[in-house]
């Protein structure tokens, strides 16, 4: 049940977000053996450059600027799986957005079981009724 969110300095064609979301659940499903019905994708664009700054300097240019996090249940995968995730992620949105010029940061959060859930119901919970 990861949550994924995107957040970029631009705003992309809807054909742009359709593929990545389908590639990012494709990925997350295979490398982070996660649910695709349960994988949800967020993204944030803006067309407010001047909130983007690299070393300190306003970016004006058209060149996308991004930043990607996943929010998963803390333990759930091994830290080879978490790398490869990144790398995968990294290759596909450099792909589709045509970008390695600036900084792109790609995080994975860990939330505990107890801490974070769907539906009303925490993971810990989940887990529980489940067994």
């Amino acid at each position: 049940m990861p949550l994924i969110t995107l957040r970029a300095n631009k705003i992309f064609s809807e054909k742009i977000t359709r593929s990545l979301a389908e590639s990012l659940s494709l990925v997350t499903e295979r490398i982070l053996r996660k649910n695709k019905n349960l994988i949800v994708i967020r993204f944030e664009t803006s067309t407010q450059q001047a909130q983007w700054f690299v070393g300190g300097d306003l970016k004006r240019d058209d060149v996308a600027i991004f930043e990607l996090s996943i929010i998963v249940t803390k333990g759930t995968n091994t830290d080879e799986e978490k790398a490869e995730w990144i790398a995968e992620a990294w290759r596909l949105l450099t792909e589709s957005l045509d970008n390695a010029l600036y900084p792109n940061y790609i995080s994975i959060q860990e939330i505990d079981e107890k801490s974070w859930g769907y539906n009303g119901l925490t993971q810990k919970k989940r887990k529980i009724k489940s067994a």
